[in-house]
């Protein structure tokens, strides 16, 4: 495997357990615009997928048909068809999308753009922006909650935690937590939000 991620400069991978699509994951080549589907049963890659310029973050459609895809450099959020692997759509992200979240609605995408400092929300169905958010420095890690109340927003440079209504597209509350937060993540009951401190241990 160490061939494999050689020039990855960011791994994201995704596992798909449906029968359609079997047991795949996805990953993401910042440095070769690409995307690399792994069998995760042989540990193979099956294919590899041409895509925007710096690939960051990818994840998937709540009924598992498309995968979106953070193309950095490109601005724009990218629409893989999961049956034909080819790129069929894009949606507005705002400058430097590194990381984003999809709503359980399957319709509202919550994306970090580093650059401008500010979370938006797309709406997928239609590509309309909803809202721009004004978060701290270096916004990169983003999650929604299972029960879809909250939208939490990673600060790297900030080292905060911003939380975000769903409802209004407004900060509640401001959690300064260790320094260079970059992943969040919530349990599935939506109780317990888990993030990442990478200098701060």
């Amino acid at each position: 495997m160490t061939s494999l991620f050689k020039h990855t400069a960011l791994a994201a991978m995704i596992g798909l357990s449906t029968p359609a699509l079997a047991s795949l994951a996805y990953v993401s080549n910042e440095k070769d615009n690409t995307l690399s589907v792994i069998d995760t049963e042989s540990m193979e890659v099956v294919d590899t997928i041409e895509v925007g310029a710096r690939p960051r973050g990818i994840l998937l459609s709540k009924d598992y048909t498309k995968l979106y895809i953070c193309a950095s450099d490109d601005d724009t959020v990218q629409v893989l068809d999961l049956a034909t692997r080819k790129i069929v759509d894009t949606l507005p992200s705002g400058e430097d999308p590194e990381q984003f979240s999809l709503h359980p609605n399957n319709k509202h995408l919550y994306i970090a753009n580093e650059d401008d400092a500010i979370v938006t929300v797309v709406d997928v169905t239609n590509k309309d922006v909803l809202a721009q958010i004004d978060v701290g420095i270096e916004p990169e890690g983003m999650a929604v909650s299972p029960d879809g109340k909250w939208a939490v927003n990673t600060s790297e440079t900030t080292s905060m935690l911003h939380w975000i209504n769903t409802e209004t597209f407004e900060i509640e509350k401001n959690i300064v937590v260790g320094q260079r937060p970059r992943h969040v993540e919530f349990t599935k009951d939506s109780k317990v939000a888990w993030a990442s401190a990478e200098i701060g241990g």
